[in-house]
């Protein structure tokens, strides 16, 4: 087979073998450009799910207050095994920048020596700024984002029952989520 091989290499002509050179490099040249596009439709396949994990974040966000919450309630003096669900009023918001351009006129028309008029007319528009990717995508260019204000808070702990134990409970919460005392209960453990 090798020498086969290299008899039909010997009698091909110096053309031929260039042509053959050149085809192979023109494969790989195609071939490579196709991957990379494989590879982009992965990553966006990956910030697709990023972006609804994030949307999700609502959730995880109150596991994670929940969870900060009962690790601190719970090396508080009198209040033993604690458990907190907290309730938001709504999901995470993000402020976009918006480009309002404005435009006015004026006219003034004069007939005669008697009577004069004028008008004005304005019109402002708005639209939204974007900016691009490194993949060329555009998204909503965002200036602030404003969590979710906190509706109520639920805490079960073992020390639910001491007055001393609600009241420091309740004035922790108050300072750290800055909600009323109404919007907090604390009962105890069974």
């Amino acid at each position: 087979m090798k020498e086969k091989l290299k008899a039909y290499l010997k009698s091909m002509k110096r053309e031929q073998i260039v042509v053959y050179v050149l085809l192979l490099i023109l494969l790989v040249v195609i071939a490579l450009p196709v991957k990379k596009k494989e590879d982009t439709a992965g990553q966006k396949e990956e910030v697709e799910q990023q972006k609804r994990k994030s949307g999700e974040t609502g959730n995880s966000e109150v596991e994670v207050m929940e969870q900060q919450l009962e690790s601190a309630l719970s090396k508080v003096e009198g209040v033993g095994q604690v458990q907190v669900v907290i309730t938001l009023e709504s999901t995470n918001k993000k402020v976009v920048e918006k480009d309002r351009p404005s435009s006015e006129s004026t006219q003034n028309q004069t007939e005669g020596n008697q009577k004069s008029s004028s008008s004005s007319s304005g019109s402002t528009e708005e639209s939204t700024v974007y900016e691009k990717d490194s993949n060329g995508g555009e998204t909503p260019y965002v200036i602030s984002e404003a969590y979710p204000e906190v509706r109520g808070v639920l805490v079960i702990a073992q020390g639910g029952d001491n007055p001393v134990v609600i009241q420091q409970i309740s004035e922790g919460i108050m300072a750290l989520f800055r909600v009323d005392a109404h919007k907090i209960k604390v009962m105890k453990m069974k």
